[in-house]
């Protein structure tokens, strides 16, 4: 068929490149990449930015001077962008997880009220969604191959809350926290600083926050497109962008888009993180689309920029010098 797409080799997709789509691609630097990263990975995945349009017959028409360097520079700055995002999440996520283990027993009768008892949980939740996550518990844990987990199986009459709550999904996790009893969910907004206009702790918020972290923590893990990634408010609870008070400070145009994107996360890390770890958080964000604004064609990192949700690079430093109180760890146990 016509549409049919035929096995080429390294050098006749080179001369594709060059012909067909007046790309530069020529020479043994060029044909390493192809060799190293697959004509899909880079050519497919990273092409968009440099589409100025199409032309009659439907076909992409690239940005004057666009090289498969150019491409690459992108891949190997989405690379670092998915390493730096998914060191920060991760240490994050061990952080609330732990947190929540400790609140959740505390004010169980310090673990007098077992986490599979659905007196455990908020009153005001549904019955079924108690018993939903708790069966979603359950179920990872008996799936579950760690040994720690067989050692507590075998040797134990129950799991305790802190190896349930570090062994289940993402999801499961989150979902154990939205249920907990108010004095739960309310204490870690206290600790964070998540709080509503009206200065009551911001559950949606923390709730919300953590939903679009684990989305963007999932697809690092399968190693996808970072950059792009976004989601839209499209009905269900805790989608869609969360105009919170840094949010609310920055430029009006921030409040035309609200669809989630990785600038998003950015925001909800000032709460989770000290004011010294997001420093430098900011500072190798900033540095890394630095060096890609010198390193390829001006209206492919605008496309970038904005695609990750970012009018304006300086609005990083912004973000980052807003005013907030420090994570005063030792006063969670009060």
């Amino acid at each position: 068929m016509q549409n049919d797409k035929y096995f080429l080799t390294y050098n006749q997709q080179m001369r594709k490149l060059r012909n067909d789509k007046k790309i530069e691609c020529l020479g043994s630097k060029h044909k390493q990449i192809l060799v190293r990263t697959g004509y899909f990975n880079i050519i497919n995945g990273y092409k968009m930015p440099f589409v100025s349009g199409n032309d009659s017959k439907g076909k992409h028409i690239y940005l004057p001077q666009t090289t498969i360097d150019q491409m690459y520079l992108v891949k190997q700055f989405d690379d670092n962008l998915r390493s730096l995002l998914l060191k920060y999440i991760t240490q994050v996520e061990e952080e609330v997880r732990t947190l929540t283990g400790y609140r959740f027993d505390k004010v169980n009768n310090n673990g007098g009220i077992t986490w599979y008892d659905t007196n455990a949980y908020n009153p005001s939740s549904s019955l079924q969604n108690k018993m939903s996550t708790i069966s979603s518990a359950y179920s990872e844990l008996s799936r579950s191959q760690l040994d720690y987990v067989k050692f507590y199986m075998s040797n134990h009459k129950q799991i305790p809350t802190w190896i349930m709550l570090k062994v289940v999904n993402f999801s499961t996790f989150i979902s154990v926290l939205q249920y907990s009893k108010p004095e739960v969910t309310h204490s870690i907004c206290k600790l964070y600083n998540m709080f509503d206009n009206n200065g009551l702790p911001n559950v949606k918020l923390l709730i919300g926050s953590l939903h679009w972290m684990r989305k963007v923590r999932n697809a690092c893990a399968h190693n996808e497109r970072i950059y792009c990634l976004s989601r839209s408010n499209d009905g269900r609870r805790h989608s869609g962008r969360i105009f919170e008070k840094y949010f609310q400070e920055l430029r009006q145009s921030y409040h035309n888009d609200h669809e989630q994107r990785i600038f998003d996360l950015v925001v909800y890390l000032k709460y989770y993180l000290p004011q010294k770890e997001y420093k430098t958080f900011i500072e190798e964000i900033y540095a890394m689309l630095s060096a890609l604004e010198r390193g390829i064609h001006p209206n492919a990192f605008a496309n970038i920029r904005g695609k990750i949700g970012i009018r304006n690079l300086d609005d990083l430093r912004i973000l980052e010098a807003f005013p907030k109180p420090d994570i005063n760890y030792n006063s969670f146990d009060k």
